[in-house]
């Protein structure tokens, strides 16, 4: 799998990005993998939606990288 993009983080790999909606306002999306002892990866979490809408591209995108982190710490997806 391509990594290109995708941030290291305790064991994680992840990407956030920003969409810009028709209502005018900047949505987050992330996607999380993990890679496994042999190499290959596994789809953690796949664009999921960051809760809230922001007034510009940057904050939707450090909402979004903060939420990666969030999610990865707290390990919501492995339940």
């Amino acid at each position: 799998m391509d990594m290109d993009g995708f941030r290291p983080y305790r064991g994680y790999f992840y990407r956030a990005s920003a969409n810009f909606g028709q209502d005018g306002s900047w949505r987050g999306t992330i996607d999380i993998f993990r890679r496994r002892w042999d190499g290959t990866t596994e789809t953690v979490i796949s664009k999921m939606d960051v809760p809230g809408t922001f007034i510009a591209e940057e904050l939707a995108l450090a909402a979004s990288d903060a939420y990666c982190h969030v999610l990865i710490d707290d390990a919501e997806f492995q339940r």
